[in-house]
């Protein structure tokens, strides 16, 4: 049973409340279940926020070695906790740390770039980070880099997800960080180390994640910013060689209705 919170050297916290690892599971892949309760709901947005905790006198305190944050997943079959910390706005260099659920430092490593998304091969023996120039694979307990795949060059950080055997990032080129929430992002596929474009894009940021139990299920909404007033929420049925859109682009405006992109 995990219970802590994290802060940050540039003293924004990352507070994990709540007395269950799932609940926090659940949290970090809200995306996820919002767009399962599109799929489902049918005629409308059903939002379930999770239930605030308080903290516990007993709740363990830690203080990360970060200046920022990229992404956290979350390793229940090893019990570690990884978080991506890109080292400010610089291009070159970043940070992953690991910790158990005792919320105890196990280890880390460095970047050679930015380190930006996060995500678990199924059977957990493999951390992807994605890079400025590629996605990198860690060996989960040794922390040691144990491949690398190409990539198009991204500016502003990688969403990554895995669906089976299958890895998903995202790619936003920039000239610098101000153009990261306009400029277009694709999404991309690693499948048997060849990296592969999927033609499906949006203007603006993209976010992906996986859902427990919807194997072969990729879930993508758009970030709402200066290019995109109406994001999207979406998701891909990926059992087959290109991912296939299975519910409609739906709007989180207060009167959602579907819109295709």
């Amino acid at each position: 049973m995990f219970h802590g919170i994290f802060t940050f050297d540039d003293e924004r916290e990352l507070s994990l409340w709540g007395a269950k690892l799932s609940a926090f599971q659940y949290n970090v892949r809200r995306l996820a279940a919002t767009v399962a309760a599109l799929a489902v709901g049918g005629t409308g947005l059903v939002l379930a926020a999770p239930a605030a905790h308080a903290a516990e006198a007993s709740d363990v305190v830690a203080k990360l070695p970060a200046s920022s944050f990229s992404d956290m997943v979350v390793d229940s079959q090893n019990q570690r906790v990884f978080i991506s910390d890109k080292s400010s706005a610089a291009l070159y260099g970043g940070v992953v740390v690991a910790y158990d659920f005792e919320g105890h430092r196990v280890g880390s490593f460095t970047t050679e770039t930015r380190a930006s998304g996060l995500a678990l091969s199924e059977d957990a023996a493999t951390l992807y980070v994605g890079q400025r120039e590629g996605v990198f694979a860690y060996d989960t307990l040794t922390l040691k880099e144990t491949g690398r795949t190409a990539a198009y060059q991204d500016a502003c950080g990688r969403e990554l997800a895995v669906t089976g055997t299958k890895r998903w990032h995202t790619t936003t080129p920039a000239s610098n960080d101000s153009y990261c929430d306009q400029n277009r992002t694709d999404l991309d596929s690693v499948v048997g180390g060849v990296h592969t474009r999927t033609n499906w894009n949006a203007a603006g940021k993209l976010l992906l994640a996986t859902g427990d139990g919807a194997a072969d299920r990729l879930f993508m909404g758009q970030a709402k910013g200066p290019v995109s007033p109406d994001p999207f929420l979406t998701s891909f049925d990926t059992s087959g060689d290109t991912p296939v859109r299975v519910t409609p682009a739906v709007s989180r405006t207060p009167r959602a209705r579907a819109r295709w992109t």
